[in-house]
């Protein structure tokens, strides 16, 4: 999906290549549930819900403008499959709920929580996919995932640049690099 196709208002999104790369990794085709944790404008929960509309989507978010960009994109859309909650992981579930595919966007400072209860809440077998921006928080994800017990993990990293025009010509501008991290429990 192109990122023009959302509401942003401004704020950052998880731009469209790095969300190609990202939800193919996630491998939702045989998935039936999704949890998005740190959703931000919704745009990994939105192209995961229209593009599988019988997966069941979950999209947490704690800050209320990204929170609000969210419901707005899943309305645009005229989702049906999707539950957002406000709040931040690690959160309960009632009943206890189990992931087949869990994407992290975003931690704030509890990264290291959101991780174990991330593979606490999900299937043997499901996917795990998170993208950075910051080397330390990528290098701290490394290393807690090999201690809790995630498999195959691998690490990309994407750099995408863009052709625009400077003066009377072109030039390639580079967007932010981001590691993409992906595993399996």
């Amino acid at each position: 999906m192109k990122n023009s196709e959302f509401i942003t208002d401004g704020v950052p999104i998880t731009k469209e290549e790095i969300r190609a790369i990202s939800i193919s990794k996630l491998n939702i085709n045989h998935a039936k549930s999704f949890l998005d944790i740190g959703s931000g404008t919704g745009t990994i929960t939105v192209e995961v819900a229209l593009n599988n509309p019988d997966v069941e989507v979950f999209s947490i978010e704690k800050d209320k403008i990204a929170y609000e960009l969210t419901r707005k994109n899943i309305e645009k859309f005229g989702l049906k499959n999707v539950t957002q909650m406000f709040g931040a992981a690690p959160m309960k579930f009632e009943p206890d709920k189990k992931f087949d595919a869990i994407f992290i966007g975003g931690t704030g400072e509890k990264l290291i929580d959101v991780l174990e209860w991330s593979y606490s809440n999900m299937k043997n077998g499901s996917r795990f996919v998170s993208n950075f921006i910051l080397i330390d928080n990528f290098f701290k994800c490394n290393l807690a995932m090999e201690r809790i017990g995630f498999k195959n993990i691998e690490i990309i990293q994407v750099g995408v640049s863009k052709l625009e025009a400077l003066g009377g010509g072109k030039y390639f501008k580079p967007l932010n690099p981001v590691f993409v991290v992906s595993a399996e429990k």
